[in-house]
């Protein structure tokens, strides 16, 4: 499909007005309401200057919606049909592009010196237009994007005071009613995009005496990490005799663990730089009824319990006791028979 964007001037360069940003696999339906359900799809907006309304794309391999980062056979950008603009486009410049909790698309622009923001008001059931605010080149992101934690997620409009010179934010939480003065940038200054970085949201732009450079930086302080971790138990028997326990970690940020041993001692673990995690490991037995530990790691708040039942054999052994120190879970095995050989 071809495109005929609307071009606009920002500083000395000429820019096509198209948005991309992360969104739902069907707009309005949250389903699960998980970072992958309602942010895991790529979806572009732009200001189409022949047919002079906005247009709305997903992109889909071969008819169905693309998750990012899958393998892609047939990619394409398919139009999904969204309600005209109250203004005419050929008046609009910087466009930005967002979705929130609703699954629904957010937009900003700027119009004659004024910032607009359209967004779905689930009161009235219905797309209403915030604004107008004295400010240009607005920008959108989800901070779900940031730290992947949907609960507590918003989208964040920034812009740039009318005289350039002044950073401001709003949040849809407060209806964008609410300028938070970023920072005051000591000259003009062209704002141009926001960026999801790791545990921050990032501006870049330029400043107006060096349009060409990427004078522009600001970025925020750092989001909470909030890992989540699930535990499996799949025990074995044979005999009636606990044979061996495996458990799995799994991460939905997928944190990289690189440990390091010097004589069978676990030294180190490196999660994020702002986010330190310690884990004490077990040793295995040799002789005894106990046969594997795994450690895993959870937050605070996790309660684990294991509550087996027997019918017919005899009760071996399983003691699991679950605590929560700094960040650690230990495990204290007891022994019925065996013999006790650290590793």
């Amino acid at each position: 499909m071809k495109f005929k964007p609307q071009i606009s001037r920002r500083g000395k360069h000429y820019i096509a007005e198209v948005a991309l940003a992360r969104g739902p696999r069907e707009m309005a339906v949250t389903g699960s309401g998980s970072f992958e359900e309602l942010f895991g799809y790529a979806w572009m907006a732009l200001l189409d200057r022949g047919e002079r309304r906005l247009r709305l794309f997903q992109a889909r391999d071969a008819g169905v919606p693309w998750a990012i980062g899958a393998a892609a056979s047939a990619l394409e950008w398919v139009e999904v049909q969204v309600p005209a603009l109250p203004h005419d486009t050929k008046e609009l410049r910087h466009l930005g592009l967002a979705f929130d909790q609703s699954a629904r698309h957010v937009v900003a622009y700027e119009r004659a010196g004024e910032v607009w923001v359209r967004q779905w008001d689930p009161g009235s059931g219905q797309y209403v237009m915030r604004g107008p605010w004295p400010g240009v080149d607005p920008v959108l992101i989800m901070d779900a994007e940031v730290n992947f934690y949907v609960p507590d997620s918003d989208v964040l409009l920034f812009h740039l005071s009318d005289d350039r010179t002044r950073l401001n934010m709003r949040a849809q939480r407060e209806d964008y009613a609410t300028e938070h003065v970023v920072n005051d940038l000591g000259g003009e200054a062209y704002l141009d995009q926001a960026i999801a970085a790791s545990l921050r949201v990032h501006l870049a732009g330029s400043m107006a005496d060096a349009p060409t450079e990427s004078g522009l930086g600001a970025r925020s302080q750092l989001y909470p990490l909030r890992p989540v971790a699930k535990l499996s138990l799949s025990p074995t028997w044979a005999g009636a005799i606990l044979r061996e326990v495996a458990q799995a970690y799994a991460h939905s940020m997928g944190i990289v663990l690189s440990p390091q041993w010097t004589g069978g001692v676990y030294l180190d673990v490196q999660g994020k730089a702002y986010s330190t995690v310690r884990l004490d490991l077990a040793p295995s037995w040799e002789g005894g009824m106990y046969k594997s530990v795994v450690v895993t790691y959870g937050p605070a708040g996790m309660h684990m319990q294991l509550a087996p039942s027997w019918e017919g054999g005899e009760y071996a052994q399983i003691a699991a006791v679950y605590t929560h120190e700094a960040m650690r879970i230990k495990l204290a095995p007891s022994w019925e028979g065996g013999t006790y050989a650290p590793a």
